[in-house]
């Protein structure tokens, strides 16, 4: 039961993350083409200021479901109320607080770098953004028992078909050339609509959560602070960019480089909708005394690499002659072999490292990574400021690499490795290296042999899409049979999914 539960989230995130981007692309150049690349960048800096001050929501959604995995799975309804009411308060005091502080920060927003719009016109764009994400508070806690119980399928189906309602509502209205702010409504008003859908459906699923409970667990805040510092370490990572960059270059720079990070996010969408699909199941298989964690560990971080260097591979050798067919803006938008090269990287990291994260959160050991959190927030916005000066863009995206491959790297496989299978950390690296080799070998390979066709590829998006696939069908190939050869937990992977596939 469980593992269909899994397979349906999976396939909801996957037809959603592939569909949204889709449409999302062609809103972006319809925008800039009508409203302007200032527009654009300075939409895109104030998602990203809100994404801060939104920083308990995710950080909440985990440290609540890390509580919940046990009761769910023993049907402890009990225990569930306890720890839902512990949690329910401190979920609307805290929409309340982020309410309160977006709109002071909206106020001073305005002075941060030289906005398209009046003063007015942007304090009131910021609200219009924000008050949707602080009210969402008020509708957590059913939404988040019905992911623990792995059938976010249920509640995914309905959020992902609003965003893509709101994905096409957006392009209607920028092709009528109506005025911005419709745009922007859209955009807050689909935030509110999809946490009101999600929380009723929630609670028809799971209706005994309605009833009285006198016996707070108050066990939710404890967690709560740490998953807060993990999600900050994460921000400053991956969101800190876009504000940098609106300070020392402006928007219409943010512009370029937000659609640069919004092609590989899109990607990277898509391939964390497979990978990070069972991190519910997780938290079960490492509170079964039974089941052996280290063998499925090995087989799903295979499952992962492979999947990150094959996507990896194709976005550094592919990336320039895409961004030139989407944008048609080649005076502004030029993908150099650095840029292309640093956001393939990064994104083969961030892929590559959620089976040790996953690892970590479902075990709690959030707890422990705390002072690496802060440690990895504070290299990358300082090593940003520092090399965006010298090396734009490239010193952007060199910094996070940096960061994640320095200071993440050499701290949370060890903490999991250690405390959770009580291994050495030196079988973690080694099974990296060794892929990594891997992947740059096709990759010389894949690079030398797309040059030949790369004006082809250029022509239009029917002679991209054929040299893409020969490109995919290479890399694909390649990485399986060597893999395939090389690595017995790769083997035992297809084994896995066979008895899953074919069990009765």
């Amino acid at each position: 039961m469980r593992t269909r539960y899994t397979f349906y989230n999976f396939l909801v995130s996957l037809i959603t993350s592939v569909i949204l981007p889709i449409v999302g692309m062609l809103k972006i150049r319809m925008f800039i083409d009508v409203y302007g690349q200032a527009l654009n960048g300075l939409q895109l800096t104030i998602v990203n200021v809100i994404t801060f001050l939104n920083i308990c929501e995710i950080a909440y959604s985990l440290a609540f479901r890390q509580l919940l995995f046990k009761p769910l799975a023993n049907d402890d309804r009990a225990s569930v109320l306890k720890i839902y009411y512990g949690a329910r308060k401190i979920f609307k005091i805290t929409g309340t607080l982020v309410i309160a502080l977006g709109i002071i920060v909206a106020f001073f927003f305005p002075l941060f770098s030289d906005s398209p719009l009046n003063y007015g016109e942007t304090v009131f764009m910021f609200i219009v953004f924000l008050l949707p994400y602080g009210l969402s508070y008020y509708l957590m806690g059913p939404n988040f028992v019905i992911i623990a119980d792995q059938k976010e399928y249920k509640i995914n189906i309905w959020i992902q078909t609003i965003a893509i309602l709101r994905m096409v509502a957006m392009v209607v209205v920028i092709y009528l050339r109506l005025p911005y702010y419709v745009v922007f409504f859209i955009e807050g008003g689909q935030v509110l609509l999809a946490n009101v859908v999600a929380y009723k459906v929630a609670l028809k699923q799971y209706p005994w959560l309605n009833q009285k409970c006198d016996d707070h667990d108050r066990s939710f805040l404890h967690n709560a602070k740490y998953t807060i510092i993990q999600r900050l370490s994460t921000l400053a990572t991956t969101n800190t960019d876009n504000i940098v960059i609106a300070m020392f270059m402006g928007y219409n720079a943010v512009s370029i480089f937000g659609n640069y990070s919004y092609l590989t996010n899109a990607v990277s969408k898509i391939i964390q909708s497979a990978i990070t699909s069972p991190i519910n199941s997780f938290g079960n298989l490492f509170n079964d005394a039974k089941s052996d964690a280290y063998s499925v560990f090995t087989e799903y971080f295979n499952f992962a690499v492979l999947i990150a260097s094959i996507i990896s591979i194709c976005v550094f050798v592919a990336m320039p002659q895409f961004v030139f067919l989407w944008l048609r803006r080649p005076d502004e938008y030029l993908v150099t072999v650095p840029i292309a090269l640093l956001f393939a990287l990064n994104l083969f990291y961030m892929t590559m490292r959620e089976t040790v994260i996953i690892t970590r959160d479902s075990n709690g050991l959030f707890v422990d990574a705390k002072v690496n959190a802060y440690v990895q927030a504070i290299v990358k916005v300082i090593l940003t400021i520092v090399l965006i000066i010298p090396f734009g863009f490239v010193g952007v995206l060199l910094a996070t690499f940096l960061t994640n491959w320095v200071v993440d790297f050499l701290y949370n496989p060890v903490l999991v490795y250690r405390k959770v299978f009580h291994a050495t950390p030196l079988k973690y690296y080694k099974m990296v290296g060794i892929r990594l080799l891997i992947a740059a070998g096709i990759t010389v390979v894949a690079y030398i042999g797309w040059q030949p066709f790369g004006e082809f590829a250029q022509s239009g998006f029917v002679p991209f899409l054929i040299c893409c696939v020969g490109l995919g069908s290479f890399v694909l190939i390649s990485a399986v049979m060597v893999y395939a050869i090389c690595f017995k937990s790769f083997r035992n992977l297809f084994v896995r999914m066979r008895l899953l596939l074919f069990k009765r």
